[in-house]
């Protein structure tokens, strides 16, 4: 008998029943960062490397963190090129 791996909804109910604070903490931030404050993009960006760990599907994880760095660096970027001068408010 094969070992098979489970399928997606299985492994995210599986991270919700151990990791729940890191699965709802990576969905939550990201979104925020993405919308309303670029910030919580580093809690995104922690919680989806935790849960990267813990899945055995790890790119589920990292998109979250990927989303979450994204939108911070984003936000750097446009305060330094803002401090600059390139742009106004």
């Amino acid at each position: 008998m094969e070992n098979q791996a489970p399928t997606l909804m299985e492994d995210i109910d599986r991270a919700r029943e151990t990791h729940r604070a890191h699965l709802w903490g990576a969905i939550i931030s990201a979104v925020v960062s993405l919308f309303l404050l670029p910030i919580v993009g580093i809690v995104a960006a922690y919680s989806g490397v935790k849960l990267s760990n813990a899945m055995d599907r790890s790119w589920f994880g990292y998109l979250f963190a990927g989303l979450g760095l994204a939108s911070v660096t984003l936000w750097v970027v446009g305060l330094v090129l803002w401090q600059l001068g390139y742009f106004t408010v």
